[in-house]
């Protein structure tokens, strides 16, 4: 493990590229919270917090720690020239675009999807049923989330295998490398500055925007129930002015959507196989009181957050810890290490599905709250209780289980299990 330099605790060292610190993360994170609360990475050029009050803090102060430089690291710089996505903005543009977005996610639309995501569920584990084992990721949770955020979409079938194993070729990190994709990103930028919005779609890892054109097109002239005909038909304010959403808006708004909704339900799924093998009596106290499966999703979140770690930009200078973070610094807010944090939460490194959650921020919280969480929960919820009504006992193979690498994400791209 390479060296680095703390605000304090001198022979400790996070990096996310790191595959040896990705692996170990839940120990590291433990050591920063206890040493260095406020952590600086030299060779990088970030600062980290890890506690719980401080992440949470950073994340409802939107002033001052922003996300329109970009929240990931290595894309991270003082002119934000990326795709206009709206995990990429501030309030009040923000707040704009989240308004419009949010109509897919209503509680009642969510809740409609429930009988559909049941369906998925028993159509990709009936097969298994019998045969000794399976692929827990590859095989069916990271089949799940592209499903239905695509068909939320309103893409037809049949795009789901491409789409998310575009965006496992986007996330990839290979060992100590910072800014993998870039030259890709860079292609999509250049592309969108030409008009060309289906090519950036492209060159960002899935041809799935192939489709758009079409798709918008008939959805202009024939509307469905899906959000794809929300975004073409709506006007709203924006500064004081009634307008449709050009193609750029609606390409951002895919892209954020289908990706957010993909990768991280993916690597949920991944933990919930993993840590109830890990703890086989609590996965007994799901089997037998199943009523305990909506909270226990909400522990697998608290104890290993699918998306430990969001960056943000320091618009001035801000004290943590009884140190000044300079303005214009990069600063990441690990809310995997915060939902650790034994300040927070009793007995925070034991896994407890009867544990009182109040807020973990696997979600993030505030302004930026995750739009889709609760799609993102009801699938959690809908996958775990089908795979023990099939399944009620499995292990998982860790010889042959892999994690992804990404600086952002955290979980398994594989988890074979037996039963």
């Amino acid at each position: 493990m390479t060296e680095g330099t703390l605000s304090r605790g001198e022979d400790v060292y996070y990096d996310p590229y790191d595959y040896e610190v990705d692996t170990n993360a839940q120990a590291v994170w433990r050591r920063l919270r206890d040493e260095a609360p406020l952590y600086w990475n030299e060779k990088f050029g970030f600062f980290a917090l890890s506690r719980y009050d401080d992440v949470l803090r950073a994340v409802l102060d939107v002033d001052t720690f922003s996300s329109a430089h970009g929240t990931v690291l290595e894309m991270m710089a003082p002119e934000w020239g990326a795709l206009p996505m709206m995990i990429f903005m501030d309030p009040p543009e923000h707040s704009w675009h989240r308004r419009l977005v949010s109509r897919a996610f209503t509680a009642r639309t969510v809740a409609a999807l429930e009988e559909r995501v049941t369906r998925l569920c028993a159509q990709l584990l009936d097969p298994f049923v019998g045969i000794g084992g399976f692929d827990y990721v590859d095989q069916f949770g990271a089949i799940v989330p592209p499903t239905m955020i695509l068909a939320l979409l309103g893409f037809p079938e049949g795009f789901e295998d491409e789409w998310r194993r575009g965006i496992d070729h986007m996330f990839h990190l290979e060992q100590g490398e910072a800014g993998m994709r870039s030259e890709e990103v860079l292609l999509a930028e250049e592309q969108l500055d030409r008009g060309d919005v289906i090519g950036a779609g492209g060159a960002l890892g899935s041809g799935v925007y192939q489709a758009l054109p079409e798709l918008l097109a008939r959805r202009r002239r024939d509307p469905q129930d899906d959000l794809l005909s929300a975004l073409v038909h709506t006007e709203l304010d924006a500064d004081g002015e009634r307008r449709p959403l050009s193609d750029m808006e609606i390409f951002s708004f895919v892209q954020l959507i289908a990706i957010a909704g993909t990768e991280t339900v993916a690597r949920l799924l991944g933990w919930v196989a993993v840590l109830l093998d890990q703890h086989p009596d609590q996965r007994e106290l799901l089997i037998t009181e199943p009523g305990l499966i909506p909270n226990a999703i909400e522990e697998c979140l608290r104890f290993e957050a699918p998306s430990p770690v969001n960056g943000r930009w320091v618009t001035k200078d801000a004290e943590f810890q009884g140190e000044v973070v300079p303005k214009d610094s990069k600063l990441l807010l690990l809310n995997g290490s915060a939902n650790r944090d034994e300040h927070h939460f009793p007995e925070a490194d034991r896994f407890d599905v009867r544990r009182h959650i109040d807020r973990q921020l696997s979600f993030g919280y505030g302004a930026h709250f995750c739009i889709g969480a609760a799609l993102a929960r009801l699938e959690g919820q809908v996958a775990l209780r089908e795979t023990l009504r099939r399944f009620p006992h499995w292990q998982v193979d860790h010889d042959r289980a892999e994690m992804v690498r990404t600086s952002t994400v955290r979980g398994y791209a594989k988890v074979p299990i037996t039963f």
